[in-house]
Order: structure tokens, then sequence, then C-alpha cells
């Protein structure tokens, strides 16, 4: 959490640089990588993620996705570490999800929807107890199967507890399954999206004045997981302005017209620059599209708590 939230901090401030992404696609639906690198003086590194996804690795009793992040030192550029990205990314992206509702959903926020039920879920819900501790009750709902709330219900509680015992945590709040997603998201404070939705699984009728979306699953172009009636109505921030338009939850609204604009982004609210929410009745959403500061920080994180710990294995080059 502090990581992902220097991170944006450090790219507000300009102390942290985002590079340009690379993506390439071996086999188009099916196999492809993308890039993702940056610099961040805090922390004295640059770095990058590379993320392949390779949909016929199950035949193979693969995942079907590799990350792996590379830090190197920025003021020598030797090289400092080669970290298994995965696990990094699931935290950074829960945390990513959190932070924004830390900034911009009310300070009184009691009841959370987590809209979807992969792999992310555990780390999304733990990010938010750990952030936020006005919340009291945890929804889990499926948009297409609805379902698998219930059957995925004790495996992600018992994935959440652990992530928070892990860092000096207790869950204090209830963690329910909700059959029916339009009465937990119109019940809730706040809502995180984590599908890959490429058409809105949240409507706009069921967004209660008042209410923060963090919105998580849209990674690439033509994903859209909130109704464009919700970003029109709202106050919308992003990580990266760019990004967010061109393969982001905004991207649709923004061509449809309905958002001209980003109100901001995230590092200028937490640096004091912007408002962010203005009154307790604003819709407030946030746009977490990913960027490799995340990662980096985080990475950066590790790399230091191993140092200290003598972890890892040490490579001559």
């Amino acid at each position: 959490l502090r990581a992902v939230e220097s991170a944006y901090a450090g790219k507000s401030a300009g102390t942290g640089r985002v590079w340009p992404m690379v993506f390439h696609e071996f086999d188009p639906g099916h196999a492809d990588l993308d890039i993702k690198s940056g610099d961040l003086e805090s922390a004295g590194v640059y770095g990058l993620k590379v993320v392949s996804w390779y949909d016929s690795n199950a035949e193979k009793a693969l995942p079907a996705l590799f990350g792996t992040s590379l830090l190197f030192d920025l003021a020598t550029g030797e090289p400092k570490a080669l970290l298994n990205a995965g696990p990094i990314t699931a935290l950074r992206t829960g945390a990513a999800a959190a932070v924004g509702a830390k900034y911009l959903a009310r300070k009184d926020a009691k009841t959370l929807t987590i809209v979807g039920c992969g792999e992310l879920c555990p780390y999304l819900a733990a990010a938010a107890l750990a952030a936020i501790p006005s919340l009291k009750t945890v929804y889990l709902t499926n948009p297409h199967r609805p379902e698998k709330a219930a059957k995925r219900l004790a495996a992600v509680t018992a994935a959440t507890d652990a992530l928070l015992k892990a860092c000096g945590h207790a869950h204090t709040a209830a963690i329910n399954a909700a059959a029916d997603a339009a009465s937990a998201v119109g019940e809730s404070d706040i809502v995180f999206t984590a599908t890959c939705a490429k058409a809105p699984v949240v409507k706009s009728a069921w967004v209660k004045p008042g209410t923060h979306v963090s919105c998580i699953g849209a990674d690439l172009p033509g994903k859209q997981e909130v109704e464009s009636a919700v970003l029109a109505r709202a106050a919308v921030y992003g990580d990266d302005t760019a990004q967010c338009f061109a393969v982001g939850e905004c991207e649709l609204p923004h061509k449809e017209g309905v958002l001209p604009a980003l109100a901001g982004e995230l590092g200028e609210v937490i640096l004091g620059e912007k408002a962010g929410r203005t009154s307790d009745a604003e819709i407030t959403v946030f746009d977490s599209t990913g960027i490799a500061l995340q990662d980096i920080a985080s990475a950066a994180v590790i790399l230091n708590a191993c140092e200290k710990q003598g972890l890892g294995t040490v490579c001559d080059i």
C-alpha cells in the first residue's frame, strides 16, 4: 500500500517517470506480451516488468501468465534484482484499488462490493480492509456466474485472512457472497470491479450518490466494466491519463464524448494538488490501468527487505 501510494505521488511530483509501453502479439487473441518500464528517484532504481500470456499453456500444464521484473541502480545502471512479478502484481493491483478508495471514497464508507471473484479478489479485499478501517461489510459478486460468489467465499475469506495476518492486521468486517450484483452495488459505499468484461457489468442505475468505484479490469482496448453513464456523472481520476484513454475504463466513454477529460491523476490528489472528492454526494471513479511505477516501487521494497534479511540468491554478472 505504501509503495503504490509513493509511486503515484512520485509520478505526479515528477520524481517517477513512466516510459512508453511495448505490446506485441505473437498470435493475436492467443499469445502476447507487454513490457512496462520506468524510473523512480525516491527508490534510486529503474526497472521493467515483462508479462507474457499464452492461452494454450493449460494444455502443457503451465500457467497462462508469466511475469518477470528487473530492477537496476538508477545512478549506475547496475542490475539489482530479478523477481517473479506474479505475486507482486497481485499485491500491487489490490493496493491500487484500495489507495484509490482511501483518497476518493467517503470517510465513513462501511460497505464494499467486489465485482469479480477471480484470483485478485482476496488481494482486493485484504488491501481495502487494511487501508480503510471503517469498512464493516464486504460483498463478493460475480456478474456472469452469480453462483461463483458463494462457491468462492470460503477460499477468498481464508486467503484474505492470511494476507492480513501476514502484515499484522486482522479482518474485522463480514465477508459475504451476494447473488444479486445490482442490490450489492446499490448498498455499497465503495465498489471494486475486477473482471475481463468487454461490456458493462455495473449499471449506472445501481450506483447511488456518494459511491466510489475503483476500476481494475480494463487493461486492453475495448474492455469496459462500468456503464459510461457512471463516468459521465462522476469525478474521474486515473493513474496515467494517456493510458486511461488508450486502454482503460475511460477509453470508450472518452470516445463516446461523455468523458472529455479526467478530473486529474490520483497522485495529484495524494499530493494535495487536486481536491479529490468534493462532497458526500459526489460519485468518484479511479481508473487503475496499471503503471510500471507500482511494480518498481513494490519490487524495491521487497529487495530492500531481502537485503536486510539476507534472502535471495546473489549471482555474479
